[in-house]
């Protein structure tokens, strides 16, 4: 096992993903005019795609813990190259729409084994170590509204666009597929019956569901600036195409330095910390950035944004990983389908708030969930408070 190239194959992947994510919001207007379709009707991909990759983290989760990582990754990799491949090629709406459900699954699927795999092999500093995988999803996520103005503005094909993210795919895949991986436990027959039980203890523990709550609040207003951030700023305030792709890479930017940063600062102050403060300032600053009408302060507002956005993710997967150690594939994949519920579900709820009220009310949705998503990370701070009295009073009792 080359643990070297393992962690590559994991950063490449949160990469694709990163950027394949954000070429979407960029091709929207021009699909809009091509197919002369709604907002409401455009956001239906998103739709799609989410519920691609809510079903693929959901299933693969625990099918990861059963046979191990290295199907999971090679799976992703050629779903994501084919579903690409169709959103390219396809000349229907409805053979776009389609092909986003194989594109979500293996989005979904390099995700949670990405995220596994750095668990797996980081044992002692997870934060620190999913958080260093998630710098390369923020340089995905950076250089794709990028690639997408060279496509876009000088290649002038959003169509060859998708097929270069096909070619990117296919090339991970066959990567991926040359290595040899870390074998799972707990997997004999005699254990089986007991991770059942351990795996219905998930779904009942409060705590995972207080971080699923963030996953999904987080994902969602990230899908929310990455889906309609363009549309926005060149309906809202006449922003060219690249001008509003300068700021998309800003805020990704924000996000890759953003887990440079918190990385090393959750495992000093504290995950629960740590997760509070991402939020608080996540919520302070989309906020900012939908109430002033200032291009360049607006541009500032969003990297702002991504920087405390950035640490939800990964810290959230620690924690809940720390909490159920002998799944980390089961649980990771349970938080990124929370997380997709909320990528699936928010953008498209936004495309809906914009055809009935306008698309800056409809961003009033990103504010919205940064609220609950506090609520969410005090909670589960109130919950650690309690469990430690808990244990102490027993200490003291003994």
């Amino acid at each position: 096992m080359n643990a070297a190239a393992l962690s590559w194959i994991a950063n490449l992947s949160l990469a694709l993903i990163g950027m394949a994510g954000n070429v979407m919001g960029p091709v929207i207007p021009m699909v809009v005019a091509e197919y002369q379709i709604s907002l409401a009707t455009a956001g239906v991909v998103f739709t799609t795609q989410g519920i691609g990759r809510i079903a693929a983290v959901a299933l693969t989760g625990s099918w990861s813990d059963r046979v191990g990582r290295k199907p999971v990754m090679r799976l992703g990799g050629v779903l994501m190259a084919l579903g690409a491949a169709g959103f390219g090629l396809a000349p229907t709406w409805v053979g776009q729409v389609l092909s986003a459900v194989v594109m979500g699954a293996g989005s979904g699927m390099l995700d949670g084994a990405a995220n596994t795999l750095i668990a797996d092999l980081h044992v002692e500093k997870r934060s620190l170590a999913l958080n260093r995988l998630h710098v390369f999803f923020g340089i995905g996520s950076l250089v794709g509204p990028l690639i997408a103005a060279f496509f876009l503005g000088v290649v002038k094909s959003w169509r060859m666009l998708y097929g270069f993210v096909a070619v990117l795919a296919a090339a991970h895949a066959f990567f991926a597929q040359t290595q040899n991986y870390p074998a799972v436990s707990g997997t004999t027959g005699d254990n089986k019956a007991e991770l059942k039980t351990v795996r219905k203890s998930v779904l009942t523990s409060p705590a995972f569901w207080m971080l699923g709550g963030i996953m999904f609040t987080y994902s969602g207003m990230g899908g929310i600036i990455v889906g309609w951030v363009n549309t926005y700023l060149s309906t809202e305030l006449t922003a060219g195409v690249f001008a509003a792709s300068i700021v998309l890479t800003l805020y990704s930017v924000g996000l890759t330095v953003g887990r440079l940063i918190w990385g090393g600062v959750s495992e000093r102050v504290g995950y629960i910390k740590t997760l509070i403060i991402c939020s608080m300032g996540g919520f302070a600053f989309v906020g900012l950035a939908l109430v002033i009408k200032v291009f360049w302060w607006i541009a500032v507002s969003f990297w702002f944004t991504g920087f405390f956005l950035a640490g939800l993710f990964p810290t959230a997967v620690a924690y809940g990983t720390g909490l159920f150690a002998r799944l980390t594939g089961t649980v990771t994949g349970y938080l990124i389908t929370m997380a997709s519920l909320g990528g699936m579900l928010l953008p498209s709820l936004v495309g809906v708030l914009s055809d009935a009220a306008g698309l800056g009310v409809g961003m009033l949705a990103a504010p919205f969930f940064g609220i609950l998503q506090l609520v969410f990370a005090f909670l589960l701070s109130k919950r650690e408070e309690s469990e430690r009295a808990d244990d102490t009073a027993v200490q003291i009792e003994i």
